[in-house]
């Protein structure tokens, strides 16, 4: 399958779960849907982003023990996909399990207190994830209750860990709330500076020297994936693009020094 072919990720689960041995289309299943309904069952896989599967794994502890193990199924998944030409590159180097409690993230896109602009994909992506973990809510309440069952409460490790998911799972509700409620969803309007360099616009850039060009697409923060020339306006780049006109010179610092480009053109992504 070619990559530019944009199957949706349950699609691609289907088509994984096919090319297994029927010994093997069991395990990990569970995992395996877990991990496409909070992605999004609906979503092209061409859409995925390092950033999110890094969030994805930094964030699995919320399912319970064993998260290592747990993630080994999504990892050959995504293997799979990169060796299909499914998707363009390694996710699967990105899905790595934190080494401890302390360092869980509940995070998966970072809120501020600033109001999110977001594009419209961006925000029903979140939208998805807030359903997929109002779902988690529920089922965390059935585990809490048996786990109560076990009278001795002193050394009850699964209540423990019950609670202590629900925890998680809550404060990840309230964040994305938190976003979505604050959230400004942009368009490809010029609204308030035409013809200028705003969130959401593409904009290519010619080299001074060279005449080569490149294109950017400027995004928020939570949607930054610069793989696939999404690039936060926050970032060196953003900020020496932000605002500025066709025509205008911009130098941009790179580890490697100075680039001096001109803004080609501005439009739609």
């Amino acid at each position: 399958m070619v990559a530019n072919a944009r199957p949706s990720m349950t699609q691609t689960l289907t088509q994984y779960l096919a090319s297994l041995p029927p010994t093997r289309q069991r395990h990990g299943r569970q995992e395996l849907t877990r991990f496409v309904q909070w992605c999004g069952r609906d979503r092209g896989v061409g859409e995925l982003t390092p950033n999110e599967i890094g969030g994805y794994a930094a964030s699995a502890s919320i399912w319970g023990a064993d998260t290592a193990d747990k993630l080994k199924s999504v990892k050959a998944f995504l293997t799979y996909m990169q060796k299909e030409g499914i998707i363009e590159i390694n996710l699967a180097t990105h899905l790595k399990a934190s080494r401890s409690s302390k360092s869980r993230k509940r995070v998966y896109f970072k809120s501020s207190g600033e109001n999110a602009e977001l594009s419209a994909d961006g925000y029903a992506n979140l939208q998805s994830r807030l359903e997929f973990l109002k779902g988690e809510r529920i089922q965390i309440v059935g585990d809490i209750q048996r786990a109560m069952a076990d009278k001795d409460f002193r050394e009850n490790a699964p209540l423990d860990a019950a609670k202590e998911r629900q925890g998680m799972i809550e404060s990840s509700i309230r964040e994305l709330e938190g976003v979505l409620v604050n959230a400004v969803v942009i368009g490809n309007t010029d609204e308030g500076g035409e013809g200028r360099v705003r969130l959401g616009k593409k904009v290519t850039l010619k080299e001074a020297s060279s005449g080569k060009r490149v294109s950017y697409i400027m995004v928020d923060s939570r949607e930054a994936d610069p793989i696939n020339g999404k690039i936060s306006s926050i970032s060196p780049v953003g900020k020496a693009l932000m605002d500025k006109e066709v025509g205008e010179e911009v130098e941009i610092s790179v580890p490697l020094g100075t680039l001096h480009y001109v803004i080609h053109s501005i439009g739609k992504k």
